[in-house]
């Protein structure tokens, strides 16, 4: 099977484009375990092969840890569940963080500010080059999923033309720790097949008197697009009951 793992520094490009890659960092942040391909497959719906395709740059980016099955680390779950929930400013504050720590992106980004910006197609082929990578459709894709990939991450941005290196939104403690309340709560790890943590939710309720009332729910992936609807029935029911309540008094 052909490879797009870079001769030089052990950098792999990406095989597919960002979004298909985006699929398989959630997979591997749903399941929450060491995992096989078939297993990223069949929680995804991404073709095995795909999915080989990508691990490596995945683990390039520390974003993915293992040796035949694989898992997501720390930063992987983070961005999987960020993804999962669409959140961009989380996403792009994780992308931001990956990249600081990447020496092959920070060289790609080092590049483009010394030449004062660089159009997409010279700098497709400027990251190839740094790769060690000859130049083929599996080259393109790649390249094309790792300029995107900077991108997001808020690192570059096109200008009269060009793509030049911009900095990533700043963002306060303050504010960072807002956008993860609005994602739904983090991952650690856990002996549980699915590393999630308990999601709180403050539930105001109507009465007489202000009620403030900390539910912790526990769940799995799967259980996160219907989450709402679960929570709403709580509030509905706790309602419901103060009513009745005042009914019989």
């Amino acid at each position: 099977m052909a490879t797009t793992e870079s001769k030089n520094n052990g950098f792999k490009l990406p095989g597919s484009s960002l979004d298909e890659v985006f699929k398989v960092v959630q997979g591997y942040a749903s399941v929450g375990r060491m995992a096989s391909l078939a297993d990223i497959s069949k929680n995804t719906g991404v073709h095995e092969t795909t999915i080989s395709r990508n691990v490596g740059f995945l683990i390039s980016l520390g974003i993915l840890e293992g040796g035949k099955n694989k898992a997501s680390t720390d930063v992987g779950r983070k961005l999987g569940l960020a993804l999962m929930h669409n959140v961009p400013e989380e996403i792009e504050a994780i992308l931001a963080d990956i990249v600081a720590e990447d020496e092959f992106l920070k060289n790609v980004l080092a590049a483009v500010r010394i030449r004062k910006g660089m159009d997409e197609t010279s700098l497709r082929a400027h990251i190839a080059y740094s790769a060690g990578m000859s130049k083929t459709g599996a080259t393109t894709t790649g390249t094309g999923a790792v300029v995107e990939f900077l991108k997001r991450s808020g690192n570059l941005k096109s200008e009269d033309g060009k793509l030049v290196v911009s900095s990533p939104l700043a963002r306060t403690p303050t504010e960072a720790a807002a956008t993860q309340e609005r994602v739904v709560g983090t991952f650690t790890p856990t002996s549980n097949p699915v590393p999630l943590s308990s999601v709180t939710r403050t539930i105001e309720a109507t009465s007489p008197f202000s009620i403030s009332i900390k539910i912790e729910v526990r769940c799995e992936p799967q259980d996160l697009e219907d989450l709402g609807l679960k929570l709403r029935k709580v509030v509905d029911d706790f309602s419901k009951q103060q009513a009745d309540d005042a009914n019989e008094e």
